[in-house]
């Protein structure tokens, strides 16, 4: 007996080729010569003139019926093999099991298959989480919402002016008067203190998460393999449709 596995291996080319041929119909169908033959005699009345009777033959190349025959067997077996899956599918089921636990039981095939997509795009979204930066001690800020950390130590830097300030260089003589010039000094009058916070996530639980992300995504996966492990439920609808369809 066939697992539901090795029905969805083949769907896919079985589709493939059914769209292929109505394609291919659908193309012959629309070429109206295809379907038109005739046989043009030229009959003299004259029995001296009989020999210049002359037959044309243009020949019938196909028929709708046989376009629509070319059709059946492929169709009828793709039409088949999706009831089938279908039909199994509703009794392909398996436990999702996390390291041990649980988390849902008879979980169907299809949803466990929409669930390995889902957390794959999730995780892409995990991947572009930032981090906070290295070389700074980081600390939770209970004063703040959760998530959000301080830096430990803030960063001062000084606020400063330029001061005037005058300066003998050469000291009064008897024939000179003393030599003093301005210059700028630079005094501090305040400071800067930067206290940093950020609403990054550490690396390590970032990793943590991924990392959770990947055993579930592993779970789902192997239940899908083993749901996709039942024996298929025969289901046969193709012939049925088409008889019906081309009935006289």
């Amino acid at each position: 007996m066939s697992k539901l596995h090795e029905i969805l291996a083949v769907e896919g080319s079985l589709e493939t080729a059914a769209k292929k041929l109505i394609k291919e119909s659908l193309h012959t169908l629309d070429k109206e010569s295809l379907f038109k033959g005739q046989v043009r005699k030229l009959e003299m009345f004259r029995e001296e003139d009989k020999a210049s009777e002359i037959t044309d033959y243009q020949e019938l190349t196909t028929t709708v019926d046989e376009n629509l025959n070319y059709l059946v067997k492929p169709l009828t077996k793709w039409l088949d093999t999706v009831a089938t899956k279908d039909a199994t599918n509703q009794k392909a089921v398996a436990d999702l099991v996390v390291e041990g636990k649980t988390l849902a039981t008879g979980v169907p095939a299809t949803f466990l298959l929409g669930l390995e997509k889902k957390l794959a795009a999730l995780r892409e979204v995990y991947i572009k989480i930032p981090t906070l930066e290295p070389g700074i001690n980081w600390l939770a800020d209970e004063q703040n919402r959760p998530g959000v950390f301080k830096a430990e130590h803030s960063i001062v830097q000084m606020k400063s002016r330029k001061d005037p300030e005058f300066r003998t260089v050469a000291e009064a003589t008897d024939k000179h008067p003393a030599q003093v010039v301005q210059v700028e000094r630079t005094v501090d009058v305040g400071r800067y203190v930067t206290s940093t916070y950020s609403g990054k996530m550490t690396p390590l639980e970032k990793a943590k998460k991924l990392e959770r992300i990947d055993t579930v995504l592993n779970a789902a996966k192997q239940a899908r393999m083993q749901a996709n492990n039942i024996e298929i439920v025969k289901f046969n609808v193709g012939n049925a449709v088409i008889d019906f369809i081309n009935k006289g």
